[in-house]
């Protein structure tokens, strides 16, 4: 036995090396069974009484039954700890025993992962254990028994006083395989039983001409923001080439094998949105209302951006269509200005002297150049803009609005036709449009990081960095959290905090493979739940893994509805603390280890950080008169706001039913068709209804007030 257990252990130890260990389909009760009864006969004779053999042992028996059906894979084979034992340093006795053992093993399935846990290690009889440990030992390699006088004249194999020695089945387990994070094995199982099964059913029931399909779809840009979940697509597609070649008999193993060590991002790429996309084209559903569905899932308020290749014959009868139903100069557009707008949809304007129209008129008051700080704003009133707009608005002379650098997606400009007795192209009944900055029809409602990178972004604490605005930096900076109590470290080589759910999901290592492409380089740390962060302090800063050049960074800290801005002008060298984050109580507050800054930019000819004044407050077209169509948006133009870039004209989601049946068409008729701006034109910054967002005003009325508006 001695032997066996050295060439066991010999065996284990290739069998580490893999980096994976399994359990297989074979309880460790029934290898035991098997292990007495192959022995053959006269090589287990009996020892102390008739029912008990010499190789009939309690801890033998418990180490064959807890760890007898340990396995690994080899080549996409299963390798027990009794394969390729050398037998001729190993007493003959055992030899059919390792053989029927590794036999039926080897010829079943993979069951689930195997590790040890820490507490449970500590609760069985091998060893007392420590976490500095470098291996674990399970079993009892041996112990040694004095019979007493009366056993002597029992058993009688055996003198009184004679001392035994009995070796047993045991191993060294390497730390890697004993997990001390508290979690049960239960729990640990579940982690790798879901990627499994989540991965075996995509590449069983998603065709490889599918996930081409969608590779295709991205490439040609039909699938807003297709390009973040492009990795995705190629990896599953490797994935899926790889299940293909292995035999029918072990494509079981291979999955348990490939996604051991697989990222949730691969490993349930069933789950994610562009996973649900490739299973309902696999289910047959039709191509263009697959598309449409993804759309509406990644950005609502632009899901129909996506382009489209256009024939021939559309484009004909897209153009028939239109100069049939007199729909030519309405497709002949430009920038709204002051005069066009009828006063009833005017909730207050101040252009002036108030005598252009008929409205409650502003005092021309000029706004202040001067910037504001974060705190200036601490304990300001806040209000919800349904009550601003019905008991404030009315009785203002002058509104001021507080322009920041967050609001960049919420500037707007107004569009109309130029003949403006040309027929409606709209669900509703003028001929008014809104575009928003980046020429969508609204703010989205999913944020630019998620839009560009697949990051998440809404959770209840967010860490960003972004780096790499010019060409000339291809640095590799990273993003790190480390969680309280020297707890869980957030970074590239460990992205998930299994305690938190704290998450690194974007991770960019080359910029230079974004930057000219008109995407942001970013990485970027967000904890879903408050529920699952212990109280106590998360460290957040920047480390430099590649300099390259290094310019510098900017960075994010959101919680609570309040972000916080951070510049680092400097090329970066080792780690950049940027702030400390404090959970107490379910309440969080922040020391910041960087200066944070308010340093403003220019937004449309607008310098941030200052107040405004609004020229023209009014509601979205779709919302003008009885009309109720979409969303609506609140519009706060700025005096002296002017786009300064080409803007879409119209929007697909606002076209009337029989326009939108020639949607391909007239999507690349509102990307062609882009209007200058020229001359003085309508701009300033709008707000959807449904989306939490926040403005600062200045009011002055029969007393001035500053106020904190709602959305």
């Amino acid at each position: 036995m001695e032997e066996l257990s050295k060439q066991i252990q010999i065996q284990a130890n290739k069998m580490y090396k893999t980096g994976k260990l399994f359990r297989v389909d074979i309880p460790g009760q029934v290898i035991w069974d098997l292990y007495l009864a192959s022995f053959v006969d006269g090589n287990d004779p009996v020892f102390r009484d008739p029912q008990s053999s010499s190789h009939n042992c309690n801890h033998c028996n418990n180490f064959l039954r807890r760890y007898g059906n340990v396995a690994a894979l080899k080549n996409g084979e299963i390798i027990s700890l009794f394969s390729s034992l050398d037998l001729s340093a190993i007493d003959y006795e055992y030899h059919e025993s390792i053989r029927a053992m590794d036999t039926l093993i080897t010829t079943s399935v993979i069951k689930d992962v195997f590790f040890e846990t820490y507490g449970e290690l500590n609760s069985l009889p091998y060893e007392a254990c420590n976490k500095v440990q470098v291996s674990y030992l399970l079993g009892i390699p041996k112990n040694i028994k004095r019979y007493t006088k009366e056993e002597a004249a029992l058993y009688g194999v055996v003198k009184p006083n004679e001392l035994r020695t009995f070796n047993h089945f045991h191993l060294q387990l390497p730390k890697q395989f004993v997990d001390s994070s508290g979690k049960s094995i239960e729990a640990l199982m579940d982690e790798y039983r879901d990627k499994y099964s989540v991965f075996k059913r995509a590449v069983e029931e998603i065709p490889m001409d599918t996930l081409v399909l969608v590779k295709d779809l991205i490439n040609q840009g039909s699938l807003l923001d297709g390009t973040s979940h492009l990795n995705s697509v190629e990896e599953m597609i490797q994935a899926k080439k790889l299940y293909d070649a292995v035999n029918d008999d072990s494509k079981d193993n291979f999955c348990w094998d490939y996604t051991y060590s697989l990222s949730e991002r691969v490993a349930k790429f069933r789950s994610t949105l562009v996973g649900v996309l490739c299973t309902e084209l696999a289910e047959r559903k039709e191509l263009n209302a697959a598309c449409l569905s993804w759309n509406k899932r990644v950005d609502p308020a632009n899901y129909h951006k996506a382009s489209a290749p256009l024939t021939q014959r559309q484009i004909a009868e897209a153009q028939k269509f239109v100069e049939e139903e007199g729909y030519e100069e309405s497709f002949n557009r430009r920038l709204a200005t002051f005069e066009d707008i009828d006063a009833s949809e005017i909730k207050h304007v101040n252009e002036g002297d108030g005598s252009i129209k008929k409205v409650s008129l502003f005092d021309n008051v000029k706004s202040t150049s001067t910037r504001h700080e974060r705190s200036e704003f601490e304990g300001v009133e806040e209000i919800s803009i349904e009550k601003f707009m019905k008991d404030i608005l009315p009785g203002c002379t002058s509104v001021e609005a507080f322009l920041k650098n967050s609001h960049e997606g919420n500037l707007c400009t107004l569009t109309t036709a130029v003949n403006k007795d040309s027929k409606p192209i709209f669900k509703w009944d003028n001929n008014y449009d809104t575009t928003f900055y980046g020429n969508l029809a609204g703010k989205s409602q999913i944020k630019e990081a998620v839009k560009s990178h697949g990051g998440v972004v809404d959770g209840v604490l967010r860490f960003s960095i972004m780096w790499a605005e010019n060409d000339g930096d291809n640095s590799d900076l990273d993003a790190h959290c480390m969680e309280p109590h020297e707890g869980f470290h957030i970074y590239h080589n460990d992205k998930r905090s299994p305690d938190t759910g704290g998450n690194l999901d974007v991770d960019i290592t080359q910029p230079k493979e974004y930057v000219g492409k008109g995407k942001k380089v970013v990485e970027n740390i967000t904890y879903p739940t408050l529920s699952k962060m212990p109280d106590g302090v998360y460290k957040l800063f920047v480390r430099q893994y590649a300099a390259r050049s290094s310019k510098g960074f900017k960075a994010e800290i959101e919680f609570n509805g309040e972000i916080y801005y951070y510049e680092y002008n400097t090329p970066v060298r080792g780690d950049i603390q940027v702030a400390e984050v404090t959970l107490k109580n379910g309440e969080f507050s922040i020391e910041h280890k960087l200066p944070e800054t308010s340093s403003s930019k220019e937004l449309w000819g607008l310098e941030t950080n200052s107040f405004h004044k609004v020229k023209v407050a009014c509601l979205s077209p779709n919302h003008w008169g009885e009309n109720k169509v979409g969303n609506l948006h609140y519009m706060f133009m700025l005096d002296g706001c002017q786009a300064d870039t080409s803007i879409r004209g119209f929007h697909n989601e606002g076209l009337l039913p029989e326009l939108l049946k020639h949607r391909k068409v007239m999507e690349v008729l509102g990307n062609t068709a882009m209007i200058e701006p020229t001359g003085k034109h309508l701009a300033g910054i709008g707000f959807n209804s449904t989306v939490r967002d926040e403005l600062i005003v200045k009011v002055q009325g029969s007393f001035k007030r500053m106020l904190k508006i709602k959305f």
